[in-house]
């Protein structure tokens, strides 16, 4: 991209001594009304606004692996929807909506409730812009279902290249209406050329979607990079706050009573197991009593790190490690991924630490390699693993579990033998999550396996893993404990036949159902399903395009707790019929994806 730099003062004329009272005044002049300083009041500079380059990583997708329909990537580049609004594959979808996946029995509860995360961040998304710049402004183009963005990082490409919180807010309930997303961003001096989205999509009630980023901001330049070097030195160089020499002085110079040392230490450990790990990492600074108990290893039997991805690093895994000697739980969900030598940290923690390790939750990390796997299938107590968005490793050595209850392995390349081999190995297991899965090439197998050797599994979840057959399908009646069955994009090419009744005579316990894509299924078909299933709370039927008003209203009719009907793109049915059926049954969420056009400004 050309672009001209404005050289209205050069680098000579600039004194850069911050000793001289020139340099500093000048910069106290340019501060706001926060103290910041302006940089682009000290020095004229250019002001560029550029689209997304490309993205780096994600939680979350619409599409399969060699489709651009709803795929990150449709984040890049200018516009091409806004200001329309509605259902476009062009932009970008995320794939969860409202509470529905918060409320599956397969869903991970939080292993620490007291270090939740305020704004409940679900998802993110990071983009990279091709020039770095002093950031001053985002806007997000929003085409359906705005209000999800909850926190905007820039990555530094200053000083230690951390992570900065340029923007952050509760969930937004909008209009049905695209929009420009402008939040006033924090003011910062540094060169920025990578943003991330976090997303808490749990109070919309469809799809979110984006159709592009714009970051603004001030071009670097020798003279910018120079002020910017000055500045660093300058904090670096400043003198800490000192610290109060005794936390409980107060100011008519008497010591407040120390109430907790006349506690039992049992008691003390128990209150402490309501801190977080912010609050306890401040109390350990108090006295050496107050240290010793936040290093209680009774305070980290369930840590989780997610909340912290952006300082957690292998020093602070390592410091874990010591405090950690009977931990049950751990999240290390998007941490480590821009840290090389987090693998080795962590494959040391896990021979530390594994002995009593029942739940693990590495969601979106990178150093997840085959080495780390190896190390993952000694820890022989596992009952709950969660390996989503991990694609970097293929050699499984998971069936050395044996005591699986839960097992997530979205987008990660297990294939139908290895995943056969766990199954084989794991007759407890309930709960399995193998969406995304391409290189599942004969879903009809694994689905035979599950049969056979997993009695109990409650929730199949294969959402666009697309090698499964009728034939397959019909294996799913004999799992007569199954409540979820996610079986959405993935009889794409083939005829239901009599899948749908096998499903419908053995798994009379189904409370949530996925079949978005069946395009063979019509109303006959459908049929069995609506007069065994009574308990039926959710049915996905989105993209059958041959089902009638008359088999959909006797869903809404016979299912009595039926709370959830998708028929987004079912062709057959009016809309008009499906505003009737909201007024009429107002307890039941019937979302219709949309796509309509507006004047373009």
């Amino acid at each position: 991209m050309a672009y001209q730099f404005m050289k209205n003062i050069k680098p000579e004329k600039l004194n850069l001594d911050t000793n001289q009272a020139g340099f500093s005044e000048l910069f106290v002049k340019s501060k706001d009304k926060h103290g910041v300083i302006l940089l682009e009041d000290v020095v004229k500079m250019d002001l560029l606004d550029q689209y997304a380059e490309n993205v780096i990583e994600y939680t979350s997708r619409f599409n399969c692996a060699n489709s651009l329909s709803y795929a990150p990537a449709n984040i890049t580049g200018k516009y091409v929807v806004y200001p329309s609004y509605g259902d476009f594959p062009d932009a970008y979808f995320l794939r969860s909506y409202g509470k529905w996946w918060v409320e599956r029995a397969a869903y991970q509860k939080e292993y620490m409730l007291q270090d939740l995360d305020p704004l409940s961040a679900e998802d993110y998304i990071t983009i990279q812009f091709e020039i770095a710049v002093i950031p001053r402004d985002i806007c997000i183009y929003e085409i359906y279902n705005p209000g999800a963005i909850v926190r905007i990082w820039g990555k530094t490409n200053t000083g230690d290249k951390s992570w900065v919180v340029l923007w952050e807010g509760q969930p937004q309930i909008c209009l049905d209406v695209s929009r420009k997303f402008h939040p006033q961003i924090k003011i910062i001096n540094n060169l920025v050329n990578t943003i991330r989205l976090e997303f808490n999509q749990s109070h919309l009630k469809y799809h979110t979607s984006i159709d592009a980023v714009v970051l603004g901001g001030y071009i670097q330049s020798e003279l910018v990079n120079e002020i910017l070097n000055v500045q660093l030195k300058v904090e670096k160089n400043q003198k800490p706050i000192q610290k109060q020499e005794q936390i409980n002085e107060v100011s008519d110079g008497k010591v407040s009573p120390d109430y907790f040392s006349d506690l039992p230490y049992e008691v003390v450990i128990h209150i402490f197991q309501y801190l977080d790990l912010k609050s306890l990492f401040l109390c350990a600074q108090v006295n050496k009593r107050w240290y010793e108990i936040c290093n209680d290893p009774a305070l980290y039997q369930n840590l989780s790190l997610k909340r912290y991805w952006h300082i957690v690093n292998s020093e602070v895994l390592k410091t874990f490690e010591s405090k950690c000697k009977n931990i049950k739980k751990l999240d290390l969900s998007w941490c480590g991924n821009e840290d090389p030598t987090f693998k080795v940290a962590f494959t040391s923690f896990l021979s530390a630490r594994c002995k009593n390790l029942t739940h693990l939750s590495l969601g979106n990390c990178h150093f997840v390699k085959n080495e780390v796997i190896q190390f993952i299938s000694q820890c022989n107590e596992l009952i709950d693993l969660r390996l989503k968005n991990t694609p970097h490793w293929r050699i499984s050595r998971l069936d050395c579990l044996n005591k699986l209850v839960s097992l997530d392995l979205t987008s990660s390349l297990i294939q139908d033998n290895d995943l056969i081999q766990i199954l084989k190995s794991n007759p407890n297991l309930k709960h399995l999550i193998i969406d995304l899965c391409e290189d599942l090439r004969r879903l009809d197998h694994v689905v035979e396996a599950a049969a056979q050797y997993t009695k109990k599994l409650e929730t199949w979840s294969s959402w666009k893993s697309p090698s499964l057959s009728f034939e397959g399908a019909k294996h799913f009646g004999a799992l007569e404990n199954l409540t979820d069955l996610d079986l959405g994009w993935c009889l794409l090419t083939t005829h239901p036949i009599d899948s749908l009744t096998k499903i419908a005579e053995g798994c009379k316990k189904l409370k949530r159902l996925i079949l978005s894509e069946w395009r063979g299924v019509n109303d006959s078909l459908l049929l069995p399903i609506i007069l065994n299933c009574s308990d039926l709370e959710q049915l996905d039927l989105l993209g059958i395009r041959s089902l009638s008003a008359e088999v959909c209203e006797t869903a809404l009719v016979t299912l009595k707790k039926l709370r959830l009907l998708d028929i987004s793109f079912c062709t057959r049915i009016d809309q008009t019929q499906v505003e009737l059926w909201r007024e009429r049954f107002p307890h039941i969420n019937i979302p219709r994806s949309c796509q309509f056009l507006v004047n373009y400004l």
